[in-house]
């Protein structure tokens, strides 16, 4: 916590933490971390209440084929360029996702950046429901329900708790704001309360924390970002993602946590062109050993009815 008003972050990153701890300071002041460690507890246990669903598995599946998967991201805005969309409706968006045909979604619920909500999560995980339920009424081959991926600025293990409650099947921890003891310890709270977890690093040195610090198994997936944490902006380039696909840090990685933890990359895919193409930026995903890609930006750039197409054509 910052003791003086007069304080000023040295990032734009060190700034959005500040803005995360205040945050999660009143959502205790309303909630105290026991009783919310009890409410989940109850949930655990309770037949009722939904389950964390296997997110990494139908990622894994959808890509058995050698296809580039790619996972819709869900958010309002970027905080660097303001709204994606004219009208932000997570249900409708969420189930045109699914009868599209999204093996996973990602859901921002970050509300300091990027617009979003607790119940975001909630909303997305019902309307992927009864999306799924209406296509399998509709067709003898049946649709399953996308698992939904909470994607937050996680410093405390009570956001985790607070994520299972609305629903996440899985989180996504930033790399870059966890000092290696903090990150070792979110995972394994994730971990008991059956959260899948997804690791986004921006640097070599973020990767060799991971390879050092946690064991295989610790995460179900690694995500290489072109998002700047100095200035939160994304490197338009598509430069430094590709340049961690290639790395000796990600080789270390592969060696002890196993070629089989897909590496997926996020960060203005479906927009950074190559040879004139956006498809030409994600070929060298591709061929550098990206396994897929989370896209936010590039699917709200896409008419409400285009995204099975747009989705088939960069799943190369």
């Amino acid at each position: 916590s910052v003791a003086e008003k007069t304080a000023k972050p040295t990032s734009a990153l060190e700034g959005y933490m500040w803005e995360k701890e205040t945050q999660v300071d009143r959502q205790r002041e309303r909630i105290p971390l026991a009783l919310l460690m009890s409410q989940c507890k109850a949930a655990m246990v309770d037949p009722t209440k939904p389950k964390p669903r296997d997110w990494i598995g139908p990622v894994k599946q959808a890509g058995a084929d050698g296809k580039f998967v790619i996972i819709p991201e869900c958010k309002r805005m970027e905080p660097t360029t303001g709204s994606l969309r004219k009208r932000y409706d997570i249900s409708k968006l969420v189930k045109q996702l699914t009868v599209a045909g999204s093996p996973a979604v990602s859901v921002n619920s970050d509300g300091v950046l990027f617009g979003g909500s607790l119940e975001d999560i909630t909303k997305a995980r019902e309307a992927s429901n009864a999306a799924a339920v209406a296509q399998s009424l509709d067709s003898d081959d049946g649709v399953v329900a996308p698992p939904i991926v909470a994607s937050d600025l996680l410093l405390y293990p009570y956001q985790l708790y607070k994520l299972r409650l609305a629903g996440a099947d899985a989180v996504t921890l930033v790399v870059g704001a966890l000092e290696s003891k903090d990150l070792l310890y979110l995972t394994k709270i994730a971990s008991t309360i059956q959260l899948q977890v997804l690791a986004s690093v921006t640097s070599e040195v973020q990767i060799d924390m991971l390879s050092s610090k946690l064991g295989p198994g610790s995460i179900q997936a690694l995500v290489l970002s072109n998002r700047e944490l100095e200035t939160f902006d994304f490197d338009h380039s598509g430069d430094q993602a590709l340049s961690l696909l290639k790395s000796e840090a990600l080789a270390a990685f592969r060696s002890k946590h196993g070629s089989d933890v897909p590496i997926l990359v996020e960060g203005r895919v479906g927009i950074i062109e190559s040879s004139g193409e956006n498809t030409g930026y994600i070929k060298e995903l591709k061929e550098a050993g990206a396994f897929g890609a989370i896209v936010g930006g590039g699917i709200a750039a896409v008419n409400d009815d285009n995204y099975s197409r747009e989705m088939t054509s960069w799943a190369m």
